[in-house]
């Protein structure tokens, strides 16, 4: 695969590269660990081939569903459909809104069938947002690099921020906070590192949940804490 930002093939002929005397073939996208990357390094090809396989898996759900009540639609999407939708999402979350939207209306679709077959009297509550549970994925995974020193996400550690000069309302939280990497560009603001390390420094400016003793008790304070307006 040519990695490049050129709309257009460039005018000079790629070299072919042989892999037991047989050319290896220039592709357009490729796959690693089940996460398709195309030549511009987006994830929006992969984005629309998980929402294309969940929207498949649901009208499979949809099938068996006058065989099911409202709970057992429900887990069978979270068992079936929404998995699909949430492996290795912090991977390709920098993807454009537009293309995630395209899961929120899978699961938009998962949310009517759960309420026809609820009973008249039944109260359903909504279900998750799928951007809800990838942040808080992402702030887990930065308390997991930060706060419990995971060895294998060490790569993924940020510098401390340096403590203010001066006494102000955020010195005090300023020790906990981290340096946000640069980004140049919309995309790059949308990846993990830059998006989540802003997200944590809000967090500790309004919270104290980074203070919590274990990662369970920071996951349920992270969710109820997104939740909020």
């Amino acid at each position: 695969m040519l990695i490049s930002r050129r709309q257009r093939p460039p005018d000079t002929p790629i070299p072919t590269i042989l892999l037991g005397g047989r050319p290896v073939p220039l592709q357009t996208s490729i796959s690693i660990l089940g996460v398709e990357v195309n030549s511009v390094l987006t994830f929006t090809d992969h984005i629309r081939t998980i929402a294309r396989k969940a929207a498949w898996k649901l009208s499979c759900v949809r099938r068996v569903s006058h065989l099911l009540d409202s709970q057992g639609i429900a887990t069978l999407y979270a068992a079936q459909v929404r998995s699909l939708m949430e492996y290795a999402p912090l991977t390709w979350s920098s993807c454009p809104p537009s293309y995630l939207s395209l899961l929120d209306k899978v699961q938009a679709r998962s949310q009517r069938l759960i309420r026809l077959k609820a009973l008249q009297d039944q109260l359903l509550p909504p279900l998750q947002p799928l951007q809800q549970r990838r942040d808080v994925a992402g702030l887990c995974v930065v308390y997991k690099t930060h706060k419990q020193h995971v060895p294998h996400l060490a790569a993924l550690r940020q510098p401390w921020a340096r403590p203010h000069g001066h006494t102000t309302r955020t010195a005090a939280t300023r020790d906990h906070q981290l340096i946000v990497p640069f980004a140049r560009t919309e995309t790059s603001l949308r990846s993990f590192l830059p998006r989540y390390t802003r997200m944590w420094n809000r967090m500790v400016q309004q919270t104290q949940l980074h203070s919590t003793s274990s990662l369970q008790t920071f996951k349920s304070a992270v969710n109820a804490w997104i939740k909020q307006p």
